[in-house]
């Protein structure tokens, strides 16, 4: 019993310290994260900011979609958390570049070259069809995924 006490324990401590922190990713790019028990379900705060996907019961593999903020929680197969974390997905988090025209402010990620992003604050109507441009693309990534054309292969086996 006392051993069931200390593991519930630790596995809140780890799941609250897992919370607090943040990952950063940039739009249109993925990560991989190791889990440390098998994961049966995973659970997005907001969909259209961050996708994730099982790859094997272990590794799950987080997309950044469109600029904004979620949380992602992986549970095992009791139903017990055993990932949870905050996710920010902005552009290249070394270059940016903010232009003001009066009051107007359209906000740009930039690499090799710059491009307008959505970015709370920004000049409405920039914003607005940068959104709608935004959610467009992922409309027909979807339908892409949807057709058979693109997205996650299943598991390897047929696990699932």
């Amino acid at each position: 019993m006392r051993h069931l006490v200390l593991a519930s324990l630790a596995a809140l401590a780890l799941s609250g310290t897992a919370a607090a922190q943040e990952r950063y990713l940039e739009a249109d790019h993925a990560d991989v994260v190791r889990l440390p028990a098998p994961a049966y379900t995973v659970v997005i705060g907001n969909p259209s900011v961050a996708d994730a996907v099982i790859h094997d019961r272990n590794t799950l593999i987080l997309t950044g979609r469109l600029h904004g903020r979620t949380n992602i929680i992986a549970l095992d197969a009791r139903g017990r958390v055993i990932y949870a974390q905050d996710v920010v997905v902005g552009g290249t988090p070394d270059g940016g570049v903010t232009l003001y025209r009066g009051a107007n402010r359209t906000t740009f990620a930039c690499g090799a070259q710059c491009e307008a992003i959505p970015a709370i604050g920004d000049d409405p109507e920039r914003f607005d069809a940068l959104s709608n441009q935004g959610n467009t693309r992922l409309q027909s990534a979807a339908q892409a995924v949807a057709a058979g054309d693109g997205g996650s292969a299943p598991l390897a086996g047929g696990r699932e």
